[in-house]
């Protein structure tokens, strides 16, 4: 009996080897997806935008700024914004997510100055980009922040 259960057991392990095998040879095969580049000089990234480049800000408060953005361009851009601040601050800055703007299209996009905690004069430096696919549209946009007392 236990010589024919050890050629059965062997028997099977033969017979899930193969399967191992076979299965090896008929699955799909994983390719890594392929990224689309494209030349950048058969693209219009075009965009122009309106926006104020001396802002006030009230003490302690959180106050929101705008941008408004045309896409003058030919495809539908991802814009995005990021702000920075040109030295210490005492404020922080948050910006809006980046958006999808379709060809001639109007939109916008915002940032907030977060609890400004000292009045004075500040500079932040914008930078609102348009993206299709692999190619890159930007503006730099210096930015005024004047911190002004709440009551006033």
């Amino acid at each position: 009996m236990k010589g024919i259960r050890n050629y059965l057991l062997l028997a099977l392990l033969i017979v899930f080897l193969i399967g191992f095998i076979a299965a090896g040879k008929t699955s799909p095969v994983y390719k890594a997806p392929v990224v689309q580049a494209i030349n950048c000089n058969s693209v219009n990234l075009g965009f122009n935008y309106a926006t104020s480049t001396s802002v006030k800000a009230p003490e302690n408060t959180n106050t929101f700024f705008t941008i408004g953005v045309n896409n003058t361009g030919n495809v539908t851009e991802n814009l995005a914004l990021a702000v920075k601040p040109l030295g210490s601050v005492p404020f922080f800055i948050r910006v809006a997510n980046s958006t999808e703007l379709n060809a001639s299209a109007k939109g916008y996009t915002s940032f907030g100055v977060y609890s400004p905690s000292k009045t004075g004069n500040y500079s932040v430096i914008a930078n609102l980009s348009a993206s299709y696919l692999n190619c890159v549209n930007y503006k730099v946009i210096p930015i005024n922040v004047t911190v002004v007392n709440s009551t006033s």
